[in-house]
């Protein structure tokens, strides 16, 4: 396509200026604060020139963000697009060694970063081994106009961002992201969620992550508005459904803290809420269902997708189909197909490995072809997700077959955990679980058989990974197995034996 996700903000502040565009929610320190789209558009000029003269890295020209959850975490991905730059977003929560990581494989020259992040970057930048400039968003002006950019805006198949996901072998995975893939995947969701001019959506998550951003940009591009919570808090999102805010995406752990904070305040209906989608880790539909008592005037949407093949599946949910389990349908300009170990489609009703063939997926891996050529087959990606195809269509998920953990809305693969633990002193060898969790959905569990005359403590191993790992990656709770982890007879580790000892043992939540 010749036009950009930028190109489509820009329309709407030129077709509606003096609009009310974006608001960030007021925290003990700050007071809230709102833009107009004319300002909103401003700001990009402003981002986009200062960021427009970014040299090239090792493959191409790339800007990490490493932004706390405001406007310009946001704005900072249409600036990029104007400026022809890829942009970089980086997770806040991860440790230097996995920030320095994502600056080196991307090749990235310059970090973004605002208010106490800062130091962050600057210690970063000093990590790795090419030059990298910090600079500070704080002192940029808003007035900047739209400058002409020195490379090609991102539009077509140019890559507009690179997503970094959690790897199976313990470091991150650039995903590419193309200017056409993020405007299909917000022209699906603002159709699919009926999204208008007059919806308010909260965005109650970071937005460092494709989803929260691509949402609130799918508002943008629609003349809605959107509204920004620095830090998710229960309380205040019961607030903002009650009186303002009509829509949002939410991960099960955050409908989770607001059914309590609900039951709180004595059940007290919330009518603004008309447009909710869930996903990002089983959802219970137990939870759901009350999800509609909360949420008296509200349409739920349940989907299924993950970062490298976008969104796969949407279903609008009734009081009835939410109790059935499954994720929905294909979304439009997508084919889902189950096979077996062999690459043959499996018949309805037979679990599988789940292929996606679609009008919207990531491009490939950052310098990992070995990677890509095993997730990419033809025109087919796979998920590495288990899951059932019923009769009528409908897509169940079953199980995970690449060893993910998705605890409250993030994920991380089990194996990046392990390599962590297993650097322990006192750790002979380990193996990193997944278990039910009334908050988090799944809490990271690390089974660890201690070496001969040694033990291992639950805080000290804690302490250890949190100098390798970012907080949500830290096992919750500590198991010590008594004797070696079972194994076949080709020495290969019986995970499901563990797994089911664990489970019955019912590991305290941590």
């Amino acid at each position: 396509m010749q036009y950009s996700v930028a190109d489509m903000l820009g329309m709407s502040a030129r077709s509606r200026p003096d609009a009310l565009a974006a608001t960030v929610l007021a925290t003990p320190t700050s007071p809230e604060r709102s833009w107009t789209f004319a300002q909103v558009w401003q700001r990009v000029g402003g981002l986009a020139a200062a960021i427009a003269d970014t040299p090239a890295g090792r493959n191409g020209r790339m800007v990490a963000t490493l932004l706390p959850n405001g406007l310009d975490a946001l704005l900072i991905y249409p600036a990029a697009m104007v400026a022809g730059v890829a942009s970089v977003p980086v997770n806040t929560r991860l440790a230097l060694p996995e920030i320095a990581h994502i600056l080196s494989d991307s090749g990235a020259t310059v970090v973004v970063a605002a208010g106490a992040l800062l130091d962050t970057a600057r210690e970063v930048a000093a990590l790795v081994d090419h030059d990298v400039t910090v600079l500070d968003l704080d002192t940029v002006p808003n007035d900047a106009p739209l400058p002409d950019p020195t490379g090609d805006p991102a539009v077509g198949q140019q890559v507009a961002a690179v997503f970094y996901t959690s790897g199976t072998t313990g470091l991150p995975k650039g995903a590419t992201m193309t200017n056409d893939t993020w405007l299909i995947n917000c022209f699906r969701w603002g159709w699919q969620l009926r999204l208008g001019p007059d919806d308010d959506m909260l965005v109650p998550g970071p937005l460092f992550h494709m989803s929260y951003c691509s949402f609130a940009l799918c508002c943008w591009m629609i003349g809605g508005r959107v509204r920004i919570m620095p830090n998710f808090d229960a309380a205040v999102a019961c607030d903002e459904f009650a009186e303002r805010s009509t829509a949002a995406f939410l991960v099960p752990s955050m409908t989770t803290m607001i059914s309590a904070e609900w039951e709180r305040r004595g059940r007290t209906p919330l009518p603004a809420m008309k447009r909710m989608m869930t996903a990002g880790a089983a959802v219970s539909p137990v939870l759901l269902e009350q999800a509609y008592d909360i949420f008296p005037n509200v349409e739920i949407s349940e989907t299924y997708g993950w970062t490298e093949g976008g969104f796969a599946t949407f279903e609008l949910k009734s009081r009835e189909t939410v109790l059935d389990g499954t994720v929905g349908y294909p979304t439009v300009g997508c084919e889902i197909l189950v096979v077996d170990e062999n690459d043959e489609p499996c018949p309805p009703g037979e679990r599988g490995e789940i292929l996606l063939r679609t009008l919207a997926c990531s491009s490939g891996y950052l310098n990992l072809a070995e990677a890509t050529a095993a997730s990419w087959t033809g025109d087919l990606i796979r998920s590495g997700d288990i899951g059932i195809m019923d009769a009528d269509g409908r897509l169940r998920i079953v199980d995970r077959k690449n060893g993910m953990i998705i605890t409250g809305g993030e994920n991380v693969y089990a194996a990046e955990v392990e390599q962590v633990v297993a650097q322990h002193p006192a750790v002979q060898e380990t193996v990193v679980l997944g278990t039910p969790h009334e908050k988090w959905g799944e809490q990271i569990v690390a089974v660890v058989v201690a070496k001969p005359g040694e033990s291992v403590e639950s805080d000290d191993l804690r302490a250890f990974c949190r100098d390798h790992l970012a907080d949500y990656k830290i096992p919750r709770a500590v198991v010590v197995w008594p004797e070696a982890l079972p194994r076949n007879s080709m020495g290969k580790l019986q995970r499901f034996v563990v797994e089911k000892s664990v489970r019955d043992d019912a590991v305290p939540a941590g």
